[in-house]
């Protein structure tokens, strides 16, 4: 479970919120059973608040342009997501990032990886963070996240540490 105090950051019609309240647990499933998340799948009710309960989440929000467009909405509409798995101190793990589609385009992934970095870098016993990324698009996500946190592609044997995986039943991969 995330200790962190909630951190918020604003631009423009948008915010991104630390806040466990603001997530909206069936639109993040929604995302997850869409085609542009081809690395995870739609989970369980009761698993969806379970993984993003036990996680340090960033949400992406439009905010109401106007005042007429909050009656009847109890919070502002998710659009976002990056969860960091972590114990907020030595290790972080990058994982089920997305702006869904409409709202790509604007700076708004770049923006989102903005604020974890400033969080991450505010943790003074950090030892590392990783992800994994690829697919269609895994190039140009390599530069992205080597351009915003400074990561690198693993090359085993290089530094003495190897990076060892396996998948489970959830996983949409069926080879390592």
């Amino acid at each position: 479970m995330s200790t962190t105090t909630t951190s918020q950051w604003y631009k423009g019609q948008f915010l991104i919120s630390t806040s466990q309240e603001l997530l909206q647990h069936e639109v993040v499933n929604d995302v997850f059973d869409s085609d542009y998340m081809y690395w995870t799948k739609r989970v369980s009710d009761e698993a969806i608040k379970h993984i993003l309960s036990h996680s340090l989440c960033f949400g992406v929000y439009a905010l109401p342009e106007s005042s007429s467009e909050i009656t009847g909405r109890a919070s502002p509409t998710q659009i976002g997501l990056a969860r960091l798995i972590t114990d907020e101190s030595t290790f972080a793990y990058l994982t089920d990032v997305f702006i869904i589609p409409e709202h790509q385009g604007k700076g708004l992934g770049k923006w989102l990886m903005e604020c974890i970095n400033e969080t991450l870098k505010s943790w003074p016993n950090l030892r590392g963070s990783m992800l994994y990324t690829g697919g269609h698009d895994g190039e140009r996500a390599m530069k992205f996240y080597e351009k915003m946190f400074g990561m690198k592609k693993f090359v085993p044997g290089t530094s003495g540490l190897e990076i060892m995986s396996s998948r489970g039943p959830g996983s949409v991969f069926k080879d390592i």
